[in-house]
């Protein structure tokens, strides 16, 4: 009998207990399954080559690719910011210009006062100056591996070696032929 002669209920039933089964193998939070092992395999290939995909073939026949995904990295920047090197001398500065900046002194409480200053009005207070800064490249790190299979090309890729019923489920025809 084959697969796809059993009764609905009986043919699902035997595909839920092969996808439980195949589930396990293609896991990737079961550190003890064929997807995490070829995972592992990826990542160690990248670290020793560079390398971040790799075709899938079964039979000699491309049927999809396997690749490392890659986040987290940051380019390194330059920022500015404001920094007071003498607090005496940035004193004076608001008492001489008390009356001129008092309405936004009061508005920037909150705030730095000579950074609002220096952005609000553009001007530099004594005491103050902005100095460059670069913020290190952070390198990206592996998130991760994705496995992109196509399921027609592997039942072409395997044509007569599964049963015809598994066959037709990747993609080939009634008879498993793709």
């Amino acid at each position: 009998m084959k697969l796809l002669d059993l009764p609905p209920m009986e043919r699902l039933a035997v595909e839920q207990a092969l996808l439980s089964r195949i589930g396990e193998d293609v896991s990737t939070k079961n550190p003890d399954s064929l997807r995490h092992m070829m995972d592992e395999d990826m990542v160690a290939t990248y670290l020793g080559t560079g390398y971040k995909s790799r075709d899938v073939m079964v039979n000699g026949q491309k049927v999809g690719t396997h690749s490392i995904r890659m986040g987290g990295g940051k380019k390194a920047k330059k920022t500015k910011r404001l920094v007071v090197r003498d607090q005496h001398a940035l004193e004076n500065f608001i008492v001489k210009n008390e009356e001129s900046y008092a309405e936004a002194y009061a508005n920037a409480l909150s705030r730095n006062f000579a950074e609002f200053v220096l952005r609000t009005f553009g001007e530099l207070p004594d005491g103050c100056e902005v100095i460059e800064e670069t913020i290190p490249e952070v390198q990206p790190s592996v998130q991760g591996t994705t496995l992109r299979i196509d399921s027609e090309k592997v039942a072409k890729a395997i044509k007569g070696y599964l049963p015809t019923g598994v066959a037709y489920m990747l993609g080939g025809d009634e008879d498993g032929a793709a």
